[in-house]
Parts: structure tokens; sequence; C-alpha cells
């Protein structure tokens, strides 16, 4: 079952990637900051520099393709590997995201996105899908860097709750603008 999740996680990814290779710009990015709060029945708060454990449940690669001045698309990927004593275990965070600027790429801007994904965790029997909406503000740096600020609320299914995050990203862009 975990093999499938996985294999089916790395097929809608390299959908993702491969669907708007034709943007004229794309930003490649990781999360350098995040701090995440469990609402609800899910009392917990992490946070880590870099990105909780390299996105575990937020962003934690993304590349975000441009398909207008305004809109990206942007395939996400986390993963954490931890081996013990000859065994080890995982947990991947795989999603897309829709993001809509206020202002064309090249300038400050604020933005909203909506996101959907899935959580693998070898020491799981279930599966989680995600799904959850937020706001940022992006920040060219030059001709080639973007921060990033956002909050995002995300759902977990199989009982896993709710949690609000808010990350620092850095990212490069590639291409024309």
């Amino acid at each position: 079952m975990r093999r499938k999740t996985v294999l089916a996680a790395a097929c809608v990814s390299a959908l993702l990637i491969a669907a708007p290779v034709t943007a004229a710009e794309v930003e490649i990015g990781s999360s350098l900051a995040s701090g995440m709060i469990g609402l609800g029945d899910n009392d917990f708060s992490t946070f880590g520099i870099p990105s909780s454990g390299f996105g575990v449940i937020s962003p934690g690669v993304y590349a975000a393709f441009y398909a207008t001045p305004n809109v990206a698309l942007e395939p996400q990927v986390g993963l954490i590997v931890a081996s013990s004593g000859g065994s080890s275990e995982h947990v991947l965070n795989v999603a897309g995201q829709l993001d809509y600027f206020l202002k064309p790429s090249g300038e400050p801007a604020p933005f909203v996105f909506a996101f959907a994904g899935l959580l693998d965790s070898s020491g799981s029997g279930v599966t989680p899908k995600t799904v959850g909406a937020g706001a940022g503000y992006r920040v060219p740096v030059g001709d080639r860097l973007a921060f990033r600020f956002d909050g995002r609320y995300t759902h977990y299914t199989e009982q896993g709750g709710n949690s609000l995050t808010f990350t620092l990203s850095i990212g490069g862009v590639l291409g024309q603008r």
C-alpha cells in the first residue's frame, strides 16, 4: 500500500512539473524557516530552521511555473528519512499549489493560494490527504532572487486534524521576465 502511495505521489509530481514546461519564468526554492500550530484536538507546535525537517508538512522544496505573470502552478515536496539500528522510517509530503499574485511576478506582491497533497509515513497505516489555502507576500530581490512570507491553513484527512503554518522561503528565478 505504501509503495503504491509513494508511486502515485511521484507520478502526480511528474505531471505537475511536466505540464507547465512552456512557462517563461520558473522559480525554484526552499523553505528557510517554518512554524506550525495544531488546531482543535491537535495540541502541538513545531518550529524549524530550515523549515521543520525539510518541509515535512509545509512546503520543503517548490518549483513555481508561471503560466501568466500573475498565476503560477507549483509542485512541492518535503522528505525526512531517519535510520537507526538497521531500520529506517520516512515521512514524505507531496503537494500541488495554485498561486495568484496581485501584481506581476517581477514586482513585490501579495498572493493567495490553494493546495492539495498527501502525506506518506512509513510508521503509519494511513496516508492522509491535505487540502488548504493561504496568503503571503513575495519580494523579488534583484533579477534572480525572491523571498516569500506566507501563512496557510491545512486540513488533514484520516482524522489528522488541522493546522496553521507560517513559512519564510527563498527562491531562485530562472527564465525571462
